[in-house]
């Protein structure tokens, strides 16, 4: 494999020593002013991305090759080895600056590099140019007079040969294949144009039109707008095609750059082309490092994208995890509630169990409906709800922490209109995480006060507390996502951080406002709540219509589908104590082959069974007009709405309270 491979490098530096005598050859020919000073110098780019592809090893081929060339064209033997050596110099050096310092064979991906390589090729083009001319002037093949003309042909020769023909060979070396659709045919329809607009500018199709007017810059157009669209390969290859037509119609006199002699003319065409490679080699070079950030970007885009499904998905199993063992406790309470009056420990006991269960849940509740708000997917449920009230029940699930920490807990609900159009559970839960946070924030002995006036058509709910109170620098965060207000104070009173940046997020939604002042340490905090009222009237017949179907018992049918082992059992007790029949099912087979042995007015079913899901029961118990109640750990809005897609008429989520379980069945019966 090594002789191979060595043998491969050895082949490929032969034809590199042939190919470039063969240009170099054919260059000389347009050597009008002096013997191997020639404006058109293909060789100078083919040597310097041969030394880039090949490497530097390469060199002695670039050396014979320059020796031979001009030993059989002009000079001596000399002038000869002085320009070969000019010649391999410049390859040389110009492969070592642009490794060095403008991405080797890289060089063209970044606008940055582009320019480095300009500035590369017109010094080391610098070397041959002085090399050259100067041992031809010391053998006295050219005259000391002409020398700076030379100098000048010889360097903007080599320098045009960098620009055209080392991005040329270096990126189709990179990528052989030809462009995919549609690229492709862009490309070729460019193509033809660019031959068109070249042959009309350098074919002497309209000569006299061309010596009055700059006709020469209408091939401008089409190469930029392959730079834009295209790769940089298509961008050269197209200035390659330009250069060699122009050549053409100069040589034969044709084009806006026939002048004195043909040495000058070659020496304008040259620094045009150059000028054009420049601008269109460095704006493909910036589109396509656009390109690349664009996918960088869209690649970027998906991994999060993933993350956060991903992020959701562990969420919605965690929420579903916590919430499954809550639900068998918080239905036990509701039994042992039901039972024969016990001591009054015993029922304080049981109001402290509950008011645990609904605090872990709330924090649940916090986790997915930071998720709900990010996605912009947070349901609120509107219906009319007295403020007082709801405000009131607050404060009783808040009073006894706050009495345990000896507070004075006031309220001063003095507004007048106190109707609002809101979901019941997010008004609460606004008020929740106030009241929850004044306490926490608020030392003992402190006090927190509650309060409502009217302000035009809204209502306002103020919660002011003696606590700590915030620092100006924390105010315009406090209502950010995980922020944790006062960092001394976290030690004792730590937190997720969510409740309030939720609580600012659910008043929005409602089209309300959540604001928040304190003048600094120690001056304790308050939160401004505002909130539109609705008309006393409608709210009223609204309130009675409730209150009519809240009052409207029945006795039903219950199949009940849990696999859940104490969460079926309680809730079978649970629903018994209340009057209904209860047949119970813990899979999927078993709850069809109890429908089919007796007739039921209600499903209701946990989503995950051991062999399907809700949604397969109740997409072959829906034809029956068997109507179904989904119970799951899982509250995202997608869970919902497929539970209701199956046949489901409505969803809960785990834990399920008795008074949330009887609204669900009357809802559900009534329709």
């Amino acid at each position: 494999m090594f002789s191979r491979r060595l043998l491969k490098l050895a082949g490929a530096i032969i034809a590199l020593g042939i190919g470039y005598a063969i240009a170099a050859k054919l260059s000389l020919r347009l050597a009008f002013f002096a013997p191997s000073a020639s404006p058109v110098w293909p060789p100078a780019g083919i040597a310097v991305a041969a030394l880039l592809v090949l490497g530097y090893r390469a060199w002695p081929a670039i050396f014979v090759g320059a020796f031979i060339v001009n030993l059989t064209t002009a000079g001596d033997p000399f002038t000869s080895l002085c320009i070969a050596t000019g010649n391999s110099l410049e390859a040389l050096l110009g492969a070592w600056l642009i490794n060095r310092f403008a991405g080797g064979i890289r060089v063209f991906e970044r606008a940055q590099d582009v320019f480095k390589f300009v500035v590369i090729a017109a010094l080391s083009s610098a070397v041959s140019a002085s090399i050259g001319p100067t041992s031809l002037a010391m053998d006295g093949f050219v005259q000391w007079a002409d020398y700076s003309l030379i100098w000048l042909t010889w360097w903007l020769g080599d320098l045009t040969g960098y620009l055209v023909f080392a991005p040329l060979v270096l990126l189709w070396w990179l990528s052989p294949r030809p462009p995919q659709e549609p690229q492709r045919t862009e490309a070729v329809l460019l193509l033809l144009l660019l031959i068109a607009l070249c042959e009309t500018v350098f074919g002497n199709w309209f000569p006299e039109f061309i010596r009055i007017y700059p006709i020469g810059f209408v091939c401008g157009p089409v190469l930029l707008w392959a730079a834009y669209r295209l790769t940089q390969r298509e961008t050269m290859t197209g200035i390659f095609i330009l250069s060699g037509l122009a050549l053409w119609g100069t040589l034969h006199g044709y084009g806006p750059f026939k002048f004195g002699t043909m040495n000058q003319s070659l020496v304008l065409l040259q620094a045009w082309v150059g000028v054009w490679t420049l601008t269109c080699l460095t704006l493909s070079a910036a589109m396509t490092e656009r390109r690349r950030a664009e996918a960088a970007l869209e690649e970027q885009k998906e991994t999060i994208e993933l993350a956060n499904r991903t992020k959701d998905h562990f969420l919605a199993m965690l929420s579903h995890e916590l919430r499954t063992p809550l639900t068998p406790v918080l239905a036990a309470i509701d039994l042992l509630e039901m039972e024969a009056k016990g001591p009054a420990a015993f029922r304080e006991n049981l109001q402290a169990i509950r008011r645990n269960i609904e605090l872990e849940r709330r924090l649940i509740e916090d986790l997915l409906d930071v998720t709900r708000i990010a996605s912009g997917k947070l349901k609120l449920e509107l219906t009319t709800i007295n403020a007082h009230e709801a405000i009131r029940d607050v404060v009783e699930m808040c009073r006894s922490e706050s009495e345990a920490k000896r507070q004075r807990l006031e309220l001063q609900l003095e507004a007048k209109a106190i109707h609002i159009m809101a979901d019941p559970a997010k008004f609460k839960q606004i008020i929740w995480n106030l009241l929850k946070n004044a306490i926490k924030f608020t030392p003992e002995g402190g006090a927190v006060t509650i309060s409502t006036t009217s302000d035009k058509q809204d209502l306002v709910a103020t919660v002011r507390d003696t606590g700590i109170g915030i620092e100006p620098a924390q105010i315009g965060r406090i209502f950010d996502a995980f922020e944790q207000g006062d960092q001394a104070f976290q030690g004792r009173n730590s937190g997720l951080g969510l409740g309030l940046a939720i609580s600012k997020a659910i008043a929005t939604g409602h089209g309300g406002s959540l604001e928040v002042f304190s003048d600094g340490r120690g001056r304790g905090t308050t939160f401004r709540l505002t909130m539109a009222t609705i008309n006393t009237s409608l709210a009223s017949i609204r309130r009675e219509g409730a209150n009519h179907s809240a009052h409207a018992q029945h006795s039903w049918r219950i199949l009940l589908v849990e696999d859940h082992a104490d969460t079926s059992a309680v809730l079978r007790n649970l629903l018994s104590r209340r009057g209904h029949q209860v047949a119970v099912a813990k899979d999927v087979s078993s709850a069809l082959a109890a429908a089919r042995r007796e007739p039921y007015d209600l499903v209701i079913s946990d989503v995950g069974l051991p062999d399907g899901t809700g949604a397969d029961l109740m997409n072959q118990l829906r034809e029956t007009g068997l109507r179904g109640i989904a119970i799951s750990g899982f509250g995202m809005s997608a869970d919902v709405e497929r539970s209701l897609a199956a046949g489901f008429v409505e969803h809960l989520v785990k834990p399920i309270s008795l008074s949330e379980l009887e609204a669900a069945i009357e809802r559900a019966m009534q329709r």
